[in-house]
């Protein structure tokens, strides 16, 4: 990749290619510092680095380059400072959660928008029936220019109303003048597990742990002759007799193949440009039939019509189509089979046909054989995207430009879950098939005026902004059962309706803004903006709101005592402050549902409850920061400071029956009338970023180059004031002093050395423990969030040679095993759930120190298996998350082959990881959820690559 990682001035963080800066030096310009690379920001303004008051970190696509992800939003780990990415599910094409400086909200979005080329687009999971998607997904990656990440409030400020989590504001490619030039990229390769699963029990030591465990409940000491003749009951019995030693994992996983193919043109003269692109992508997972793959084609086209008009258009268009675990009960996804199917059952029968059970289509402990599922049932989506953009650009006077934007974006997501008749759940309806349509029709118009006016050393600017957007989401579903053959899997063999499902979600918002722009000769530099969004789903009264930013710069470095130090070449001070919305899913209105049947008659149900009082979401955003370069920027040095507050606090209520709380069965649905939407506190997310990066070698293609970069992020994300009082759900709380997202468990004291009991500490924290659960208190036990993460990366080069590596890390935070229960159950339930394998750990009379309790099979131990810290665990993590080795073959090898240049290389994702919690059984980066939940896992891959340029 040949990659120079660079801090520059405002905080904006570059990723640039093998070419070093062209820069003069200080006796050739009064502007030593002065650099021409440029940062997007709203609405597809640019200004250029020296301009900067905000912080904005950007990476170009050579910092990208060739990385093995299937969307864009999976490349920032590491990459940006202040961001945190990760993934819950390694489902390819699935989503990615991204947090820009923390956690902006409880209850709304905590995402950053997406701006493509000016406009923005869908992201997150738009999926009704899977388990997940990612619309951004449908965005080609090699297509990306470059992305920039706006992280405070003069950034943001433009974008109003959605502007609170961030904004990453994403460019892709267009055509430059000059004769066509055409380029190619492949890479393929296999995809394993980034973090070896913790081992499941095996048929001889399963049955070693329940002799104990056995023997612990009966107060016998059994032998496993005695339980296979009847001595601890029927069920122990048929285990013990059974010899199938069935690998569960090997049964249902596999490596996984990927491929990566994209081809592009560009070119163009004085007045037309082009670039169109076509791409191939499919990725699969380690579990057998999940899958990722995508069609895309691109087409830009931009026509300088006159000398005052400009006339740009850009067409996307993308089939992708994603396969995941099917849904159904008895612990059938095939992540859970490995520690919750018994090895003594069988997978496949002797003759290597599929076991599908005893007479009552089940295994032996009344789950489903998982490897039977995934080759008789699928749950899959196909999802279409077009995406339009149409720019006119007229240039009124001199100084004065009018810009026109209409951008339409369709999606449309066709879903189809299938079950079997034969075995699973669909055995019970005699075939199950559900097919669903989701469809959005998106609409964003933008009407702008830009001014920009120069007067000896003072530069102004300013723009009129006009924006409308609006989302049109419809879904309709039905299902079926009975059918004849299990070869029949179109909706209508299913000869019994079995339901339906549609809804209709239609939302506007309008706004308006002006933005402006001051310096002096880029030595001083003022910014501020102004923006009212009106928001339909608001009460008449509380729909408008207002927001508004101001930004400062000062370039020291500019100053002639400054200028005359040679080894300085930029010091830069900016601060900013400003007031943001959140992004609002929340509905203030009472709504009805018209979907029961009674008595064969229409009759309507309570689905929402009034919210009066609901109102906007606000954050504050603080940030001031520094900028160094010294050596004519071959070391930079960035470092900022934040503090962003959020005020009305949107949460979901739980109600009570008395205060219409009527469905307890709806009890954990935010959209059930369990719940009233209010506005309940305020929270705060601060922190430091810094960044620090250095060209310690640079020279041409034959010398030997190396760079290096680092950067640091710290967070603190607390609650500072709720209207309520606290709010406990579970194993998480919301109160004043602590993380929005902070656990509240018993704290797990260990086993007690003389008998093998659980023990817990009484008051939550230290001192005395006890081994009756309920006499233990609960208490704050941490967060989910990392307060210390970051990323480093080191590029080296010679002779065409090169080694690129990223890591990345992250310290702080916790991870919660929602699984525990059952595959640490301590004998409760594993005669029927083998669960974790944990031989040579737990207490017997000879092991006394083990770290799990004395197994009692059945009852299980004094309620060891409860929610405690016992399961939570130390996300503190390093990472080797991309290194590539490759040469580029010199001109003069190829010439006279009609090729430009050709680099091979060989790369890895997602290699190495370090866990520094040695109990910790799952992927680290899950801790930006906070729990693990057994979902497909994250993947490692290793790929060769070809790129190809004529």
């Amino acid at each position: 990749m040949n990659v120079k990682l660079r801090v520059l001035s405002a905080g904006a963080l570059f990723f640039l290619g093998q070419a070093a800066f062209a820069q003069t030096t200080k006796k050739d310009t009064a502007n030593a510092t002065q650099i021409e690379e440029v940062v997007m920001v709203g609405f597809g303004q640019k200004k250029t680095i020296q301009e900067m008051t905000g912080s904005a970190s950007v990476m170009s696509a050579k910092s990208i380059e060739d990385i093995p992800v299937a969307s864009v939003d999976k490349m920032l780990q590491g990459r940006v400072a202040g961001v945190q990415t990760g993934s819950a599910s390694g489902q390819p094409g699935g989503m990615t959660n991204v947090r820009v400086r923390g956690i902006s909200s409880l209850n709304g979005v905590s995402s950053p928008i997406y701006i493509v080329d000016g406009v923005r687009v869908s992201s997150g999971d738009i999926s009704k029936q899977n388990t997940t998607t990612n619309a951004l997904a449908g965005l080609n990656p090699d297509d990306i220019e470059n992305v920039t990440v706006l992280k405070d409030a003069v950034s943001t400020a433009v974008y109003g109303a959605d502007a609170g989590a961030g904004v990453i504001v994403i460019t892709t490619k267009s055509g430059k003048k000059g004769k066509a030039k055409f380029n190619a990229s492949f890479n393929s390769g296999f995809n394993d597990r980034a973090i070896k699963p913790h081992a499941s029990f095996r048929s001889a030591d399963w049955k070693n742990y329940l002799v104990d465990a056995y023997s612990n409940r009966d107060k016998k000491t059994y032998t496993a002759a005695q339980i296979a003749a009847g001595a601890a009951g029927a069920t122990a019995a048929g285990i013990f007799r059974s010899p199938n030693d069935t690998d569960w994992q090997g049964a249902t996983q596999k490596k996984g193949y990927q491929q990566n193919l994209d081809i592009n043109v560009s070119g163009g003269n004085e007045k037309f440009t082009y670039y169109t692109s076509f791409n191939y992508f499919n990725q699969e997972s380690v579990v057998k039939g999940s899958y990722f793959n995508r069609l895309a084609f691109t087409n830009k086209i931009a026509y300088q019509a006159t000398d005052k008009l400009k006339i740009s258009t850009d067409f996307q268009v993308s089939y992708g189509k994603i396969s995941t675990l099917a849904a159904g009960g008895a612990f059938s996804n095939p992540i859970l089979a490995q520690y919750f199917n018994r090895p003594t059952d069988l997978a496949r029968n002797p003759d290597g046909s599929l076991y599908l059970g005893a007479s009552n289509g089940r295994l032996s402990n009344g789950n489903f054989n998982p490897a039977a599922l995934q080759e008789m049932n699928y749950q899959r989506a196909g999802t279409f995207r077009a995406f339009a953009n149409l720019n006119v650009e007229y240039k009124i006077l001199k100084n004065l430009t009018y810009r026109f934007v209409f951008s339409p974006e369709y999606i449309n997501m066709e879903e189809e879950q299938y079950w079997n008749p034969l075995h699973g759940d669909g055995r019970a309806y005699s075939g199950l098939k559900q097919s669903g349509v989701n469809r959005f029709f998106n609409f964003n118009v933008q009407n702008i005026l830009d001014f920009n006016y120069r007067l000896d050393r003072h530069n102004f600017g300013a723009s009129l902004i006009q924006e409308a957007y609006k989302k049109d989401n419809k879904y309709l579903t039905a299902t079926g059962i009975t059918v004849g053959t299990p070869t029949l899997q179109t909706l209508e063999n299913f000869v019994v309706p079995f339901g339906y499902n549609g809804q209709l979600d239609i939302s506007s918002r309008y706004g308006y803004a002006v933005t402006g722009h001051y310096d002096y000769d880029k030595l001083v530099m003022l910014d501020a903006s102004y923006r009212r969004d009106i928001l339909s789903q608001f009460l008449p009264g509380k729909k408008a709101g207002n927001f508004w930013s101001v930004g400062l710069g000062l370039d020291v470095a500019r100053f002639d005592v400054i200028k005359n130090i040679e080894a300085i070449s930029l010091l830069k001070f900016r601060t900013s402050y400003g007031k943001l919305g959140n992004q609002i899913t929340a509905n203030p209105y009472a709504t009805y549902s018209y979907i029961k049947n009674y008595d064969d008659q229409a009759a309507a149900v309570i689905n929402r409850v009034f919210s009066p009082n609901l109102s906007w979401e606000t954050v504050n955003p603080f940030n001031v920061g520094f900028d160094l370069g010294f050596f004519k920027n071959r070391l930079t040095i960035t470092a900022e400071y934040y503090n962003k507050k959020t005020k009305d606090l949107i949460y979901n209520i739980p109600l009570s029956a008395a205060q219409g709380g009527m469905d307890p069965n709806e009890t954990n649905n935010p959209n059930s009338n369990n719940y009233v939407v209010e506005n309940i506190g305020s929270l705060v997310n601060r922190g430091f970023e810094f960044a620090v990066n250095g060209d310690i070698f640079r020279g041409d293609r034959n010398q030997f180059n190396w760079s290096v970069g680092f950067n640091l992020s710290t967070l603190h994300n607390e609650v500072t004031e709720l209207y309520g009082g606290n709010v406990d759900t579970g194993t998480q709380t919301i109160r004043v002093g602590e993380g929005a997202r902070t656990y509240y468990l018993r704290k797990w004291a260990g086993v007690d050395p003389s008998n093998g009991d659980p023990l817990w500490y009484v008051n939550g924290v230290d001192g005395e423990t006890t081994n009756n659960y309920n006499k233990a208190k609960q208490a704050v036990q941490g967060s989910f969030l990392s307060n210390v993460f970051g990323g480093a990366n080191t590029s080296l080069s010679y002779k065409g040679f090169s080694l690129d590596a990223q890591f990345t890390y992250g310290f702080g935070g916790k991870i919660f095993d929602n699984w525990a229960s059952y595959l640490y159950s301590d004998g409760q339930y594993t005669a029927s759930y083998p669960g974790y394998d944990v031989t040579g750990d737990y207490w017997t009379p000879s092991n006394t120190g083990a770290s799990n309790p004395k197994p009692i099979a059945t009852n299980g131990n004094k309620r060891s298996n409860s929610a405690s810290t016992r399961f939570l665990y130390k996300g503190d993590y390093i990472r080797l998350s991309n290194a590539s080795l490759g040469y580029t073959f010199s001109s003069d090898f190829l010439e006279g082959t009609g090729l430009n240049s050709v680099k091979v290389y060989v790369m890895a994702n997602n290699a190495w990881t370090y866990r520094f919690d040695k109990n910790l059984k799952y992927d680290p980066e899950t801790n930006i959820s906070g729990f693990s939940d057994l979902n497909l896992p994250v993947l490692k891959s290793f790929l060769f690559g070809v790129n190809l340029s004529f």
